[in-house]
């Protein structure tokens, strides 16, 4: 079995973007699997695709390649790379939306997709996802060597990913990556850095929530609460309800643990 392709994009489904895609791949690769991971990253939001990515990708086969099309420098001097790590392959903008990927993972080496045999023949300024990086894609899937896509590049993009911190006091101290469709906000600590322990009190938009819950289902509806995630991080979620939309705040926002005993909301 060919390695097996994931997309993720911010393209909606509304057009025929995707399909496109997909349809060029099975052009030069008709027998490889394509996974579609998400198509709906908000527009030009690279630190959403770039969680998604920390979420999703760990769980695929290893050297499966992932082609990511969040550009907001589409048909600019912004270069398509593909990235090549111990675990998998990656095809995209060279805007930063791969950062995680550079700190999580072991990069053997990075190629720009300059050569023109690994394009469509005609390369638009506004579809690279469809002229460059799903033909690139494919031919990887039907072993074509890395070297063959381009030269290496040795100073590729990235954006800054600030790191939840513990502190003297106890305290934890981090924000909000993401907002699921489900309006549950969750933050970058892990769960883990609780130690087992329930009694800690969290803040979050001048709210203050008290005790750590395991699931939904432990508090009436309506009622917000902190609970370990899927992905092992502390998320603030409602019953029945939406956690984003009811503090009015997402991505970025701040959220602190203190230890029992504390009061950091009088």
């Amino acid at each position: 079995m060919p390695a097996p392709i994931t997309i993720t994009t911010d393209f909606g489904l509304d057009d025929g973007y995707v399909g496109t895609m997909k349809g060029v791949i099975l052009s030069i690769a008709p027998d490889v699997p394509i996974v579609d991971i998400t198509h709906a990253i908000r527009p030009q939001n690279i630190r959403q695709a770039i969680y998604i990515l920390s979420t999703a990708t760990p769980y695929f086969p290893r050297n499966t390649i992932h082609i990511v099309v969040v550009d907001p420098g589409v048909g600019t001097e912004r270069r398509p790379i593909a990235v090549f790590t111990e675990r998998a392959t990656y095809i995209g903008p060279d805007n930063g939306v791969f950062s995680g990927v550079y700190r999580d993972e072991t990069v053997r080496e990075i190629r720009q997709l300059t050569n023109p045999a690994y394009r469509l023949p005609r390369v638009s300024n506004t579809f690279h996802g469809r002229d460059i990086f799903a033909p690139a894609a494919a031919h990887l899937a039907r072993g074509v060597a890395p070297a063959d896509l381009g030269p290496l590049v040795t100073d590729p993009v990235t954006v800054s990913l600030p790191a939840p911190e513990r502190r003297p006091d106890g305290s934890l101290h981090g924000r909000v990556l993401h907002a699921d469709r489900f309006g549950n906000l969750i933050t970058d600590i892990p769960e883990a850095w609780l130690e087992g322990r329930t009694d800690w009190i969290f803040t979050i938009a001048n709210r203050r929530i008290v005790g750590f819950h395991s699931t939904y289902g432990r508090v009436a509806p309506g009622e917000l609460l902190v609970l370990g995630g899927s992905d092992g991080l502390l998320e603030v979620a409602i019953r029945e309800g939406n956690a984003a939309a009811t503090l009015g705040i997402g991505p970025g926002a701040a959220f602190s643990a203190y230890p029992a005993g504390s009061d950091p909301i009088p």
